[in-house]
């Protein structure tokens, strides 16, 4: 007969012990792994009521929301103010305004009068007065606006800029020809930032 054979069940513990403590070092180190993947090693084993006295649950604060990265940002012309229209009666002119360097509309020809009583000019129905642009955060936007009168005698032009940020309004923009006299125009425009 064989040697293994003629040792005793009790002979063959140590081994057995060894391999059994092998096995669950090796089970748990598994399970561990596991839950450290899963998220679950963080979480608190559940307490009875009984057990733990209750304690207050800690405040949520609400999220802060979040800054918007863009701003999409319409100007509106409200109305011009004509402080001198270049001439001793009403004067042809025509306006192009652009922001950034992009057009955003033209006002087309017609008459602008300084006399008190129809210096303030508002946009026509039809004339384009709108436009659309985009901003980031604290960017600062150049708005041009360009004028031209086409007279027989002599042509006339005048221009102006003005600063458009998306967190506050546009200020008024003075449109003012080389010589004043030859023209001067206050353009006032709505503006109204969407965040994006």
């Amino acid at each position: 007969m064989s040697d293994d054979n003629d040792k005793r069940w009790y002979t063959r513990l140590p081994t057995i012990s060894v391999a059994l403590v092998a096995f669950l070092v090796t089970l748990t180190t598994l399970i561990n792994n596991v839950r450290e993947i899963g998220g679950l090693k963080d979480k608190k084993p559940a307490v009875s009521a009984a057990a733990a006295p209750a304690a207050p649950a800690p405040l949520a604060q609400p999220a802060q929301p979040k800054a918007p990265t863009r701003y999409s940002v319409v100007l509106t012309l409200e109305k011009i103010e004509v402080v001198n229209d270049g001439t001793s009666g009403s004067t042809s002119w025509t306006f192009d305004v652009s922001a950034g360097g992009q057009d955003l509309f033209e006002l087309p020809s017609r008459d602008y009068n300084d006399a008190e009583d129809t210096r303030i000019a508002t946009p026509r129905t039809s004339d384009p007065s709108m436009g659309r642009v985009t901003l980031v955060p604290g960017q600062e936007m150049l708005v041009k606006i360009s004028g031209r009168s086409g007279g027989l005698i002599s042509k006339l032009s005048a221009s102006g800029t003005g600063t458009l940020v998306a967190e506050r309004a546009l200020a008024p923009v003075k449109v003012v020809a080389a010589d004043p006299r030859d023209g001067e125009f206050i353009f006032h425009f709505a503006t109204a930032a969407t965040p994006q």
